[in-house]
C-alpha cells in the first residue's frame, strides 16, 4: 500500500514532511481511505468518496496536514492538524461546556485529528514523529490548547502524551463512542510529572513557562481527569481501588481475570484505559468495527439488538464485552448500554499483540479466559433457546 503515496512535500522533521501542493495532499487522501475505509471497514464515513478512493473533510481545507514516509519514500503515516482561526470542526461545537472556550482567541485553539499509521508501521516511530513534529509547529504558534477525540483503546496512549479528558464521552454514529481530550500545551507541571515524551520537547522551548494560567483555567472550569497520573501519583491507592471492583465477581462466572494474580492484574490495569460512562451512554453502537474488549469494573450495562429491541445480556462486574470483535475484527452486532453510571477497562488488540511478546504466560491466561468467556456465552445462548423452543 505504501508504495503508492511517494510525493513532494515540504520537510518539517526527520522522516515527517507537510503536505502542501495538491498531489501531496491528494496521497493524504487516498491513505486515510486505505486505512480507515477498507481495512476497518467504515464504510459510512462522511466525506469518503467511494469512486475515487479518498477520504476528504471540509476541515481539510484550512488544515496542517503531516506526513510520515518510510525508508522507501512511502507514505506510512498522516496527521491533521487544524487551527481555531478558521472555525471550530462542529464535532467539538457541540460538547458539553464547550461554549466556555468563547473567552479564549481562536488562534489559541487546534484540533488534532485523522491521525493514521499504515498496518506495518504500527508500533515504531511514525505516530511519535508525527505527533513530535505537530507538537514543535503548535509550540512556535499561538495555540495555547489542542482538542481531540479519540476511540476508548487510544485514551491511553493520549494520555501518556500529557492530554486530559474534561467533558463527556459522545458517540459517532460511524466511529462509535469517542472521548474527548484536551491538551494544555505548555503545561510543564503535567508533562513532567506524567514523564510525557513532549516534555523533552518542551522545557527547553522559550515558552515553557507560559502554560501554568491556562491549565489552571481548566481545572477550575473542567473538571479533567488523567488515570495515568492517578497511577504516577498514588498507584497504591488506584490499584486498591481497582482491586476492590472486580475481588466481588461472582462465583462460577467466566472472568477475564480468572487466575491472574495481583501482580498480573496490576499489570494488566495499568496497560489498559478506564472509561467512566454515564447512564445512556450507548458505549458500543450496532454497525460499528473496533478493536477493544471492555471489562466491567463498577456498574451494569446491556447487551442488546437495536431492532428488535431485545435484551440479549446483563452485564455487571468482571464480566466482558465486545470479545467477538476483539477476536475476530468482526462488525459489532448489538448495542452495549450503560444502565448506571459505569466504570470499565478497555484492553486492545496492539496491547495483546505486545503482552504476547513480552509477557507470553500472562497473554496466555488472558486469551485461555477469554475462552471461557465465550464457551460460556455460547452454553447460555443455547440453553435460552432451548428454552424458548419448549
Amino acid at each position: 500500500m505504501n508504495g503508492g503515496y511517494r510525493t513532494m512535500a515540504t520537510q518539517v522533521s526527520s522522516g515527517v514532511t507537510l503536505a502542501q501542493d495538491a498531489a501531496a495532499r491528494d496521497a493524504v487522501y487516498q491513505f486515510r481511505y486505505d486505512v480507515y475505509v477498507r481495512e476497518m471497514g467504515k464504510l459510512g464515513t462522511s466525506g469518503a468518496d467511494h469512486a475515487t478512493g479518498r477520504l476528504i473533510d471540509p476541515e481539510d481545507a484550512h488544515a496542517d496536514l503531516y506526513v510520515a514516509t518510510g525508508a522507501d519514500g512511502g507514505l506510512i503515516g498522516t496527521l491533521r492538524v487544524a487551527t481555531g482561526d478558521h472555525g471550530v470542526p462542529a464535532a467539538f461545537r457541540g460538547l458539553p461546556g464547550f461554549d466556555r472556550f468563547a473567552e479564549f482567541p481562536p488562534e489559541a485553539m487546534s484540533f488534532t485529528s485523522r491521525l493514521m499509521v499504515a498496518p506495518g508501521a504500527r508500533g515504531g516511530a511514525a505516530m511519535n514523529a508525527l505527533v513530535g513534529a505537530a507538537y514543535r509547529a503548535m509550540l512556535d504558534s499561538p495555540v495555547q490548547v489542542d482538542f481531540c477525540a479519540c476511540v476508548p483503546g487510544l485514551v491511553d496512549l493520549y494520555e501518556h502524551l500529557g492530554y486530559r479528558r474534561f467533558t463527556e464521552n459522545v458517540v459517532d454514529p460511524v466511529v462509535g463512542y469517542q472521548v474527548p481530550l484536551a491538551l494544555v500545551l505548555r503545561d510543564a507541571e503535567h508533562l513532567e510529572a506524567i514523564r510525557s515524551p513532549l516534555w523533552r520537547l518542551l522545557r527547553g522551548h522559550p515558552t515553557s513557562g507560559e502554560g501554568g494560567a491556562v491549565a489552571a483555567w481548566l481545572r477550575e472550569t473542567f473538571p479533567m481527569t488523567s488515570v495515568v497520573r492517578d497511577w504516577v501519583e498514588n498507584e497504591g491507592t488506584f490499584w486498591h481501588f481497582l482491586a476492590e471492583k472486580v475481588r466481588d465477581t461472582a462465583s462460577g462466572r467466566a472472568s477475564i481475570l480468572a487466575d491472574l494474580d495481583e501482580g498480573e492484574q496490576r499489570r494488566m490495569f495499568r496497560s489498559g484505559t478506564v472509561l467512566d460512562c454515564r447512564k445512556g451512554d450507548v458505549i458500543i453502537p450496532a454497525g460499528t468495527v473496533g478493536k477493544e474488549i471492555y471489562v466491567v469494573l463498577d456498574g451494569v450495562v446491556e447487551v442488546r439488538l437495536p431492532d428488535p429491541d431485545m435484551t440479549l445480556a446483563v452485564l455487571d462486574t468482571g464480566q466482558v464485552f465486545g470479545e467477538i470483535a476483539f477476536i475476530t475484527d468482526a462488525t459489532r452486532s448489538a448495542d452495549v448500554v450503560a444502565m448506571t453510571d459505569a466504570r470499565l477497562l478497555v484492553l486492545t488488540q496492539a496491547y495483546l499483540r505486545k503482552l504476547m511478546k513480552a509477557s507470553p504466560d500472562l497473554a496466555a491466561k488472558l486469551l485461555l479466559n477469554l475462552s471461557r468467556v465465550l464457551a460460556e456465552r455460547v452454553v447460555t445462548g443455547n440453553r435460552r433457546r432451548t428454552a424458548e423452543a419448549d
